[in-house]
Order: C-alpha cells, then structure tokens, then sequence
C-alpha cells in the first residue's frame, strides 16, 4: 500500500512539473510574438500578434461566440452518431458469428480513400446546413470508435471464452457481462481520437459551405488576409477540442471506474 501509494505522489508530482512547463513555456512564448510581429510585416500579415487578438476577440465575441457554439453543435452531433453506429455494429458482430472478420477488411479499406475529400460529397447530397457538417463528423468519429471496440474484443483471454463455454452461458449474457465491458477500454480509447477528428470533420465540413461556424471564418480569413479572424477561430477550435476531449474523459471516470487506476488520497 506505502509502494502504490509513493508511485501515484510520485505520478502527481510528474503532472504537476508538465503543466508548469507549458505554462513557463507560454508565458516566454507569448511576449516573443508579440515582440517579433511588431518588428515583422511578414508575421503580422501571417500570424497578427497577441494584443491584435485579443482585441479582435473583445470587438467582435458574440459573432465568434455563435460561431464557435454552431461548430461544436455539429461535432458533437456526429460524434454522438458515430458513437452509436459504432456501438450497434459491434453488437450486432457479438451476436452474428464471423460478421466482426467480415467488416474489419473492409473498414481498414475504407481508409484508403482520404475522408477528407468526401466533404463536398456530402455538401451536395445534404445541403450547406446542419446535416452535411454532422454526417462528415460521423464519419471521421466511427472508424476509431469501432476498431477499438473490435481490438477489445480481439484482446479478451481466451480462458474467458473458455469459461462461458463451460457454463453455457446465453449470448446476450455473454455480449453485455463480458465482450462489451471488457472491450471498453479499447473503444473509450478510441473514443478519445473521435472526440477531436469530430471537431476537425466539422470544421472540414464548413469549408466546402456553410452560412456559419469556425471553417467558414477560417476559409474567410484567408481570402480577406484577416490574421486575427484566423487566429481566434483557430483558439476556438482548439478550445472546442479541449472540451470534447475532456467530456469523453470525465464521461470515462464514470463508465470505465473498474479498470482505470485508483487514485489515493
């Protein structure tokens, strides 16, 4: 208890001294672009600086607002659509012997094609609104949502198959008490990566045609030479991206308690 006790202080303290660095970092970081954009026409037409930043954010917050708030609808939407047609398919393959080793091929073949490129497809099919932006989310978010799922369930010991074998276990019994928890960690993890390519496929999405959001300002700005647009809708972005991230990671701690590792205080 002392051993696991000294290795989780010892673990803080690592977090601790990180977080202290990137701020050290930030607070160097910060003043030398300004500095360096007011003696650069060429970083200032590129990058604005710090201050200009700011101020573009203090004039014109309740459009970035919008903005941002309209993205992370649609990202959160397709996430959530990813989630549960990855969820499904992996049960289904539970149920359906052989269906997992008949769809995995042809998921990692899917991945051939940049998906990318597939947002002017789905601006076309769905209109510049709301749908196109969600569907092109969902299909950025499903595939590491279902292949980590499936790597789980590759994972799982044989001796457990062995002793649901041995005790006839039903098959719903099976996919809902062992193969879908146990392929949980996999699949949060997965999870995790879905939770910013959400974001991205969003904002992709917006710059093939949208009315609002952070792509449209982004594609903007770089028609209008607009440097403060760009960068504080590329703060957005990151934001947006902390914040899904940080969901799917609380959402984490509540579901995945059993297997994550316990914290002493």
């Amino acid at each position: 208890m002392a051993a696991h006790r000294q290795r989780v202080w010892s673990s803080m303290r690592s977090t601790r001294s990180i977080y202290l660095t990137y701020l050290c970092l930030g607070l160097v970081a910060l003043p030398a672009w300004e500095v360096t954009s007011r003696s650069s026409n060429n970083i200032r037409l590129l990058l604005s600086s710090p201050l200009r930043i700011l101020e573009f954010i203090q004039g014109n917050y309740l459009d970035l607002l919008n903005a941002t708030w309209v993205t992370l609808v649609e990202a959160l939407l397709g996430l959530l659509l990813a989630t549960a047609g990855s969820f499904t398919l992996i049960i289904l393959g539970f149920f359906v012997t052989g269906l997992l080793r008949f769809l995995l091929p042809a998921m990692i073949a899917s991945q051939v094609i940049p998906l990318i490129v597939l947002a002017p497809f789905f601006v076309v099919a769905f209109g510049i609104g709301l749908s196109s932006k969600v569907a092109m989310a969902a299909v950025l978010c499903f595939f590491p949502i279902f292949v980590g799922l499936a790597q789980g369930y590759r994972l799982i010991p044989q001796n457990i198959h062995d002793l649901l074998d041995v005790y006839h276990a039903p098959k719903a019994l099976r996919v809902l008490r062992a193969y879908l928890p146990l392929s949980l960690p996999s699949g949060m993890a997965g999870l995790k990566v879905s939770a910013t390519l959400s974001v991205i496929g969003a904002i992709v999405a917006e710059f093939t045609g949208s009315e609002v959001g952070l792509g449209r300002n982004l594609f903007l700005s770089t028609i209008r030479l607009q440097p403060e647009l760009m960068m504080a809708s590329l703060v957005g972005s990151a934001i947006l991206g902390a914040v899904m991230y940080t969901g799917v990671h609380l959402l984490e701690r509540r579901v995945g308690f059993w297997y994550l590792p316990t914290r002493v205080e």
